[in-house]
């Protein structure tokens, strides 16, 4: 993976709690970037070195990179209250398999929620500026008008491309909006009437993901046209069983409790533990550690088979089976 550092040339107020920042290289060009993938972002909290994964919404056909992110979390805060025009950032990537060049289709439905329009809007128009007349049906949810992320520029551009078809669903919206309240099946129904002839493309907070998941399951997708995106795990649940497993520091020999299916990123956060953990979803490979013990990984992204042989895994998508040792 890349690393190199990149100076802010532009910051955008999307919404009251969302900025978009534009990166550029101090030199030279940038590496090659499918839409939809992401980058990790460092920076510095009280001396403290912090990084997170955050996916471009910029396009591979635009001139820079650019990050969208919401005022949610300890270090996008940090970053929307000191990230300014010509500081520098160091920058990994670009990484990530949640694009249409790794998962082509001819006729996605893209359906997002919140600030998982993000991918959405550089896998949009990457595909329309290869295919112009490309059949593409964008749904996205939002809590009101003044949550829309590139609301006019999503209009735009389906007035500029007769193949686009979008439809905003708003928690709170004026009488006279279409679509009011949460997504729906009789919604999903009627503004893709054709899903099981499409692939489903779908970002957004968990409990929305969880919810749409039910819905194309309940219209009849079949389960190898939904593609799927999301970053943040759940906050680790505190203690409600005396069962426990010990994992143990080999460099420091300390032992932390870890409960039955938490996580080790969890267990080691829990204790005090510092590791450097980006994207939190088993992608950007950030939280590479080493065990001994029976594991169980729930993503093996960016792991080679040499790697598992290893005992290799990613902090933040493994749990404990028993008492394991890690360094990391």
């Amino acid at each position: 993976m890349t690393s190199l550092t990149l100076t802010c040339i532009g910051r955008q107020q999307n919404t009251h709690d969302v900025v978009s920042w534009q990166l550029a290289p101090l030199s030279g060009g940038l590496p090659p970037v499918l839409a939809g993938q992401c980058i990790t972002l460092h920076t510095e909290i009280d001396g403290q070195p912090e990084c997170r994964a955050y996916t471009l919404s910029s396009s591979p056909q635009d001139a820079c990179w650019q990050v969208t992110i919401k005022d949610v979390g300890r270090v996008s805060h940090h970053l929307h209250q000191t990230l300014q025009v010509g500081d520098e950032t160091q920058v990994d990537g670009p990484f990530g398999d949640f694009n249409l060049t790794a998962l082509p289709c001819e006729r996605p439905l893209l359906l997002s929620a919140g600030s998982g329009i993000t991918p959405m809007w550089a896998m949009l128009r990457d595909e329309l500026a290869k295919r112009p007349d490309a059949d593409i049906r964008f749904i996205h949810s939002a809590r009101s008008p003044e949550d829309l992320i590139f609301a006019d520029e999503l209009a735009a551009l389906a007035a500029a491309h007769s193949g686009v078809r979008h439809a905003l669903i708003l928690e709170e919206a004026p009488t006279a909006h279409p679509w009011v309240g949460r997504l729906t099946p009789a919604m999903l129904a009627e503004l893709a009437p054709d899903l099981r002839g499409r692939h489903v493309y779908l970002c957004g907070p968990a409990p929305y993901m969880a919810a749409v998941r039910t819905m194309l399951t309940e219209l009849g997708l079949p389960p190898e046209q939904l593609h799927q995106e999301s970053f943040g795990l759940p906050p680790a649940e505190p203690a409600t069983t005396s069962d426990h497993f010990w994992l143990t520091l080999k460099k420091s020999g300390k032992k932390v409790k870890i409960l039955p299916g938490q996580t080790l990123l969890a267990a080691l956060e829990v204790a005090g533990e510092t590791i450097m953990a980006a994207c939190r979803a088993g992608v950007c490979g950030s939280c590479r550690c080493t065990t001994t013990g029976d594991i169980e990984r729930q993503s093996v992204m960016t792991l080679s088979a040499q790697d598992l042989e290893s005992g290799v895994a990613l902090a933040c998508s493994c749990t404990a089976k028993g008492d394991i040792s890690l360094d990391y």
